[in-house]
């Protein structure tokens, strides 16, 4: 079991599905695009791979793994519903109707992570009656389940081996620190990282000073190209980019620059920075290129996608609380678009603490509440040749229909 299994990482967080109201997150690790083939021999291997497929040290989660065949094709993690959930398999339903939006996926296992006891007080694996609802309904799909099991506070184990140890296997079995992928180490959990870069008050005056004495004009020709140094130079920013960006993220003809740009490249940002100034001047006709602020478009490069959301949050911590609105809506927006909706719901109640009717901050408050992902989060190629099962060939052929 867990055989050939191929670990692929770079990162993608989705908004996950909501439940009676909630927003619920999750969060999607997809393919990378070389695929590097990892063999787990053991369900303690198998789990020790899933902090970094998911990208962090997942808690009170659900991590579902899809797989085409034997290789994976990333990660999703969700927030562990409550052990009170009026109804699971309503719930279950809807985690599951979220994976199969997954290409090419034919198999499935389930991960639950439980700051429970691995035991209930009725003796069942922790979070049974949840888990055992997603099996029907993953099964019910066409989906072969893999594996499903949990890691609870204490211990870890198998919901489909009910006569396995009454009390779990050590959790020091799971060693993912002992896998090196060169992706670095995990993140803590799904929330860590979520704080602003340092800045002091000498910092933010310069900064300050600087917006004072720059006037933003969305037309410039050299914009796109203040951009553009922002994700590939390996110099430090300095006081007049900081300010530069601070002013263009606050004005959304050219935020929209510089987020599409982001997203593809310098020709990709002159393009849509032609199009906002005709739409500025009422002369322009429909926009053909994608809308990149919609989830629409060829996958970003995520190297280039981590860099801006680098800058973003060093232009959030240097701004000026009047001006913050927009780069904070503005990483929100580039956690959402590398598929982190925990970060960017956290960015997103930033800028609106400060604004409530801010434009973009709502509208990726709305992409997270319904769960609405890029289009580049689910289109990848599948990793090898189709299965040879008979039953799996078919829901491989179906899931490239």
């Amino acid at each position: 079991m867990h055989r050939g299994m191929n670990a692929l990482f770079p990162s993608f967080t989705l908004g996950r599905p909501a439940g009676r109201g909630q927003a619920r997150r999750m969060t999607l690790q997809p393919s990378a695009p070389s695929p590097v083939i990892v063999r787990a021999g053991d369900s303690a291997e198998f789990l020790s791979l899933i902090p970094h497929l998911a990208g962090c040290h997942p808690r009170d989660s659900v991590v579902l793994v899809p797989f085409a065949d034997k290789r994976t094709l990333g990660a999703l993690r969700v927030d562990l519903p409550g052990a009170d959930e009026p109804d699971p398999a309503e719930l279950a339903a809807s985690f599951i109707g979220l994976f199969t939006r997954v290409r090419h996926a034919n198999r499935i296992a389930i991960v639950v992570y439980t700051e429970d006891g691995y035991r209930d007080e009725r003796g069942r694996i922790a979070r049974a009656t949840f888990v055992e609802a997603l099996v029907r309904c993953a099964e019910a799909a066409d989906y072969a389940v893999v594996d499903a099991l949990c890691v609870a506070a204490d211990a870890w184990g198998s919901y489909l081996e009910p006569d396995g140890p009454y009390s779990g296997s050590p959790l020091d079995l799971i060693r993912p620190e002992d896998l090196d992928f060169g992706d670095g180490a995990p993140l803590a959990d799904q929330h860590a990282g979520l704080e602003l870069p340092p800045s002091d008050a000498d910092e933010r005056e310069r900064v300050a000073q600087a917006i004072r004495a720059l006037t933003l004009n969305p037309a410039d020709p050299e914009l796109p190209l203040a951009f553009e140094d922002a994700v590939t130079s390996d110099v430090e920013l300095s006081t007049e980019a900081l300010a530069l960006l601070v002013l263009a993220l606050e004005r959304p003809a050219a935020r929209d620059i510089a987020l599409s740009q982001w997203c593809g490249d310098l020709a990709e940002g002159r393009e849509v920075q032609q199009f906002n100034v005709s739409w500025l001047e009422g002369t322009a006709s429909d926009f053909r290129g994608p809308l990149r602020l919609a989830g629409e478009g060829p996958r970003p490069d995520p190297v280039r996608l981590r860099r801006a959301l680098e800058v973003t949050k060093k232009v959030a911590s240097v701004a000026p609380p009047r001006l913050r609105t927009g780069v904070l809506a503005s990483t929100a927006w580039l956690c959402w678009a590398l598929g982190s909706s925990t970060h960017a719901a956290h960015y997103v109640r930033l800028a609106q603490e400060i604004n409530s009717a801010h434009g973009l901050a709502n509208i990726v408050a709305t992409m997270i509440r319904h769960a609405h992902l890029p289009s580049w989060a689910l289109d990848r190629a599948i990793p090898g040749p189709p299965p040879k099962n008979r039953d799996e060939r078919r829901r491989w052929a179906k899931s490239r229909r």
